[in-house]
């Protein structure tokens, strides 16, 4: 437990990556596939991911991303897409798996896949539930790469029509977060961590 709230409290959005360091692609991949095991509505994992490490991309998408230095210095960007059409594209696959698992019976997986695609018939929640469960991704990516040894900084600070173009992604999808991964520059100190508020000053129990 000690090492889970260690990783947890000790991730910083890093500003300052090591430009002379990479990051394998194997250990990209194993960082996704751990983190994919992030919770999502009806396991339905509404997401995509592409991972721009050639440096002259990564130059082009400094570009995209209003001029971050981070984003040329950093080993990785890695763009987060929400997919609004998940409860459709995703569901027979889903589904399928829970059969062959024995979570529900052969005959009752109609039914469901009918009741989970109603959900996702109103574009608005689809988008809403398609960006929630990739932002939960993208929060495991960032614990993960601390096990790791890894830096990360998630930005949301970019032209989202331009690098949807620059990546070919479809304009129905939904770019909300992107992350750039790599190794802090050693030569740089972290400032301490800013003011973080308390319980009584955003919960309260009922």
């Amino acid at each position: 437990m000690k090492e889970c709230l260690r990783l947890i409290t000790e991730r910083r959005s890093i500003t300052f990556f090591d430009p002379t360091k990479e990051v394998p692609d194997e250990l990209i991949k194993e960082i996704l596939e751990i983190s994919a095991t992030a919770p999502s509505g009806y396991n339905l994992q509404p997401w995509e991911v592409v991972v721009v490490k050639d440096k002259e991309k990564k130059r082009q998408l400094k570009d995209i991303c209003y001029g971050q230095q981070k984003v040329e210095d950093a080993s990785a960007n890695i763009v987060f897409i929400a997919n609004p059409r998940a409860g459709f594209e995703h569901v027979d696959k889903v589904l399928d798996s829970w059969v062959e698992l024995g979570y529900v019976p052969k005959e009752a997986k109609e039914n469901l896949k009918e009741n989970i695609q109603r959900g996702w018939t109103d574009r608005d929640k689809a988008i809403r539930k398609a960006i929630r469960d990739t932002a939960l991704f993208c929060m495991t990516v960032m614990i993960v790469a601390r096990a790791y040894g890894l830096e990360t900084h998630p930005m949301e600070g970019f032209d989202e029509e331009r690098l949807k173009e620059f990546l070919g992604v479809d304009k129905d999808k939904v770019i909300p977060v992107m992350l750039a991964i790599g190794y802090k520059d050693p030569q740089k100190e972290l400032l301490p961590r800013a003011y973080r508020f308390k319980f009584e000053e955003f919960g309260r129990f009922l």
